[in-house]
């Protein structure tokens, strides 16, 4: 479980990153591109946040 955890702390951290510094390769493929269609950049972005916070707290709460 151990294992588990480390990676979904460097995922959540990985999406927390991109987010904050609008890396390019999380807008510009294809099924990004798709989702930014249907929910809007700002929807996209929110979404990213949930997904980087909740696999964060779960990766830590999953090492404690």
């Amino acid at each position: 479980m151990e294992t588990l955890a480390i990676i979904l702390i460097i995922y959540g951290a990985l999406l927390l990153t991109g987010l904050l510094f609008q890396f390019p390769f999380f807008y510009t493929n294809a099924k990004s591109k798709a989702l930014i269609k249907m929910m809007g950049k700002k929807g996209y972005n929110i979404l990213l946040l949930v997904l980087g916070l909740g696999t964060l707290i779960a990766g830590i709460i999953i090492l404690t």
